[in-house]
This record gives structure tokens, C-alpha cells and sequence, in this order.
């Protein structure tokens, strides 16, 4: 889920091999064989802002029935809603691009195991701080949990060799279930992509150089199909995980594979062509936006294949919660959308992710995404055992239970806002300078 906050590099940097021109699809001179340089120093506040959007997505869409239940007003929004976990796919192919720009060159340069190593350390300075905080106080709230209700389930969850796959990175690679912090699954399908990176960067340089843009362009095409294919068949609310109760074996690693490197190869075009391409008006970040939404409301609403999880009609006051998994279709959107934004600076929506309040939202947002399931699960048992508040609201009831969940919320902002500060930030800088600088990248 992270991408490190959208700093990177000059689209069109300094040193770079002359290249093809965009229109003709030629490959470029087999002499440009060395890695183009980009230059440092500038900050593309759009790809920050976009973070925002995907973690509050991500957020609506857990507490979508607390939501929908506390403000009937919201129901327009169903269908966004319930294809939140969409969001996780976005910050995938964010996050692919985003490394590929700032780090192909330094990466590519003298490629080798302390290039790889110094890599995978600046990635961990970046997650594993607030991967293991958070799995520290899961385990206090757990263990809390145990004690106050007895409940042998929770026991059962604070399993220590799940815990230490969670240290390591590596409890998705597998169909365990979400458990300890039951979101950061994302966190250990992006270091599988980061390990894969190291190994294929030097592929990604050597395609920059000597491959084709209309190739380029078919290898992106071929990375979006996989995850579309299979996600048509998932059932609906499946979170394009799951079949029944049961993670679907290799879809964490398909998922985040094919996204990262479709938005890697993404960033070897707009390297290539972001200082001169001229994008016609439907390919600028506010009509890829608006088609995304689009697409979202016309394939839930006329839904080809209706296929229930649990083969249960889920629906509050009538509006359907489950989400058609046919929205896959928006994932090559997801690459549209990130290399338009990175080479658009005058678009509505351009300038709307770069304002300041998105800006923050994206700074915080990685935080934000590993705390707000913790505040909806208190908000939960506040509302279902303490306040005893029944599915049928009524009077004082509805008061309580819209305060609960707009607290829990504003929780949930204030703690991401503070883990972002006091434990993110410092440990990060912490941990880049135990980096030896002949290992810096």
C-alpha cells in the first residue's frame, strides 16, 4: 500500500538518450544501451493526492454498512462503496511507478547485491515500522480482548508463528487468513513485488532503451489481462481474493505482480515521452476519472453474472452490498490514470489531488490504511454489545450509533496522522541512515 508518497523524479531528466519520437513507435538506437538518468528534486503532488483517494476508499468501503446505515443520504455512493478494495489495486500500480521513476537508473548503474540490498533496507524504512507498531498494539488489543471476554477465538488469533510471518512479509504468500492486523496483507504482497523488482530492474532499463514504444505499450497491455481475466470470475464482494471463505491460492501474487510492473512499464513510457507527449482531452486525468466512475455505476448496475458471496442476497434497506467483481475491468483504467497524472499539470483534477488537504491525506494515508480497521472494530463492538444498538434504528438510537461511527472515523484520521509523525517519519529517517552510502540508492 505504500508508494512513497509520490516523489518523483523530472519526466524529462537530464543526460537521458535521445529516444524515438512518440508517434512512430520506433525502437531507439541499439547505442542508447545505458540507463537514462533521472534527476532528483521534484515532487509530483498529484501521485500523493491520489493515495488519498485510494485510503479513503479503502476505508469507506470497510465501513460501508455503518456508513450506510448512520446516513441514508449516502446511498447514491452504493456502488463506489462496494469496490473499495479497488483502491488496493491502484496504490499496486502506484507504487510500481512510482519506484520505476526514482529508481531505475540508480538501480540499473552498476546493478548488483549492494544496489539490491540497499534497496530492499530504504523499502523497509518505508513499511515495516508501522507494519510492526501496528502488530504490537493488535496484539495488546487481542490479548486485552482475551482477558475482558474470555473468548478463546482471540487466543487463537494471537497464533506467534503468524505473528512472525507478519515480521518477515510473507504471511499473504500463502491462503492463511487475515489475521493479527487483518489489512496489512497488501504490505506483504508489495515486498514480494519489491524482491522481484531488484531482479528485473535491469530488464525494465534494458526494455527503456532498446524496446519500442508501440512494444512498450503491448507489454502493459499483456500485464492487465491477467488480473482482469481471473476477477471476472470471482463471486461478487469476493474482494478479488476470495471464493467462499477461502483465499483463492496465487491471487496475491498474481494481483500485485501484474500491477506493479504493468505501472513500471507505465513509467518507462511517460520517462520516454513525458516532457512532449500532448494528451487529446479524453486521455487527461479528469475524463480517465469520470470514466472510471462511469464504468463502476453501468457494470453494477447491469451486472452480466450476479454470483453472491456465500450465495447470500446481502442488502441494507435495499441497496445491495455486495460489489460486482466484473469492476475489474477498471485496473488498465488504474495505469491510464497514473501516467496522465504524471504528465499533467493543468487538469482540474490534476490540481485538485495536488492541494494541500490531499496532499497531507496522501502523506498519511499508508497510516491511515494500517489503523482504521482497529478503530471500526472498537466502533463494532461499541455499537453491537456496549450501546446494544438494534439493526433498526430509532430516535436516540440513530444518534448514537451516527456519533459512534463519525468518532470512529475521526479517530482513525487523528491516529493515522499521528503514527505518520511519531513512529513513520522518524523511524524512516532512522533506518536510511544505518544505510552504509556505498549502498544508497
Amino acid at each position: 500500500m505504500d508508494a512513497d508518497n509520490g516523489r518523483v523524479l523530472t519526466v524529462s531528466p537530464p543526460g537521458a538518450t535521445p529516444v524515438a519520437d512518440v508517434t512512430d513507435g520506433a525502437a531507439p538506437p541499439k547505442t542508447a544501451a545505458k540507463p537514462v538518468r533521472s534527476a532528483t528534486g521534484v515532487h509530483i503532488g498529484q501521485l500523493t493526492g491520489i493515495r488519498a483517494v485510494a485510503a479513503v476508499w479503502v476505508l469507506a468501503f470497510h465501513f460501508r454498512p455503518e456508513l450506510l446505515k448512520a446516513f441514508g443520504f449516502l446511498y447514491p455512493l452504493v456502488p463506489i462503496f462496494n469496490v473499495g478494495y479497488l483502491g488496493v489495486d491502484l496504490f499496486f500500480v502506484l507504487s510500481g511507478f512510482i519506484l520505476t521513476f526514482t529508481h531505475l537508473d540508480r538501480m540499473a548503474e552498476n546493478w548488483g547485491p549492494k544496489k539490491m540490498a540497499g534497496f530492499l533496507w530504504l523499502r523497509l524504512s518505508r513499511i515495516w515500522p508501522v507494519l510492526f507498531f501496528m502488530l504490537l498494539v493488535w496484539g495488546a488489543y487481542h490479548a486485552f480482548s482475551v482477558e475482558a471476554n474470555n473468548d478463546g477465538r482471540l487466543q487463537a488469533a494471537l497464533d506467534p508463528s503468524r505473528f512472525l510471518e507478519h515480521v518477515f512479509l510473507v504471511h499473504a504468500w500463502s491462503t492463511a487468513h487475515h489475521d493479527w492486523n487483518p489489512v496489512d496483507w497488501s504490505l506483504s504482497a508489495e515486498w514480494l513485488a519489491y524482491l522481484v523488482f531488484t531482479v528485473l530492474v535491469v530488464v525494465l532499463a534494458r526494455l527503456l532503451v532498446h524496446v519500442s514504444t508501440r512494444a512498450l505499450l503491448v507489454v502493459v497491455a499483456v500485464l492487465a489481462v491477467p488480473m482482469v481475466v481471473v476477477g471476472m470470475g470471482f463471486q461478487d464482494g469476493s474482494d478479488l481474493l476470495w471464493n467462499g471463505d477461502t483465499i483463492v491460492g496465487g491471487i496475491v501474487p498474481l494481483r500485485v505482480l501484474t500491477e506493479f510492473f504493468a505501472g513500471a512499464v507505465v513509467a518507462l513510457l511517460v520517462m520516454r515521452h513525458g516532457a512532449t507527449v500532448k494528451l487529446p482531452w479524453f486521455l487527461k486525468p479528469t475524463a480517465i476519472l469520470a470514466t472510471i466512475v462511469v464504468v463502476l455505476y453501468v457494470v453494477q448496475r447491469w451486472d452480466p453474472a450476479p454470483r453472491f458471496r456465500f450465495d447470500q442476497d446481502w442488502r441494507i434497506n435495499g441497496h445491495l452490498m455486495w460489489g460486482s467483481t466484473e469492476t475489474v475491468v477498471v485496473v488498465p483504467l488504474f495505469l491510464l490514470l497514473i501516467g496522465s497524472l504524471a504528465v499533467s499539470r493543468r487538469d482540474p483534477a490534476t490540481r485538485l489531488l495536488a492541494s494541500r488537504v490531499l496532499v497531507w491525506g496522501g502523506k498519511v494515508s499508508f497510516a491511515l490504511y494500517m489503523v482504521h480497521w482497529l478503530f471500526l472494530d472498537l466502533a463494532r463492538k461499541m455499537i453491537y454489545s456496549k450501546l446494544a444498538i438494534p439493526e433498526q434504528l430509532s430516535g436516540w438510537q440513530s444518534w448514537s450509533f451516527r456519533l459512534t461511527v463519525l468518532v470512529a472515523i475521526g479517530l482513525a484520521v487523528l491516529s493515522a496522522h499521528l503514527v505518520y509523525r511519531f513512529v513513520e517519519e522518524p523511524c524512516r529517517r532512522i533506518m536510511r541512515t544505518l544505510l552504509p552510502s556505498s549502498m544508497r540508492v
